[in-house]
């Protein structure tokens, strides 16, 4: 299995970042692992680097729930600019929200490609990399 190029984890909990980073890591499902604490960091990211494939991330892995700018705001700000980046992102909302209406209104994004319940197990990693 070829390992993703990049993963960026966008967590406001420093424990759950570095669980998934483990992970991801033992699996050898990625090379290039980011953490942010904020999304408002991740979007000025990409923002800075719409035309950089090798500086944006293959996959994006969102909480819903962070203080500053949260997973809905950010998914909000994002939409707009994922025409202008170079290369397809792949979006996963990473929470431990099991509200039935969170996931419907996650479902409305349609670039977000699943809805995936903390804490992360190697079966759903795994099909992170297919």
């Amino acid at each position: 299995m070829k390992p993703l190029h990049s993963i960026f984890i966008v967590d406001d909990d420093p424990i759950h970042q570095q669980i998934t980073k483990i992970m991801l890591d033992r699996l050898s499902i990625s090379n290039d692992v980011t953490k942010f604490s904020d999304a408002q960091d991740v979007l000025e990211h990409l923002r800075a680097n719409t035309e950089n494939e090798t500086a944006l991330p293959d996959v994006i892995l969102l909480d819903l729930n962070m203080p500053v700018m949260d997973g809905w705001e950010f998914l909000e700000a994002f939409a707009p600019i994922r025409p202008q980046l170079c290369k397809p992102i792949r979006v996963y909302v990473l929470t431990s929200s099991i509200d039935d209406t969170d996931k419907e209104r996650v479902g409305k994004f349609d670039f977000v490609a699943g809805y995936l319940t903390k804490p992360l197990t190697n079966d759903v990693i795994m099909k992170l990399a297919k």
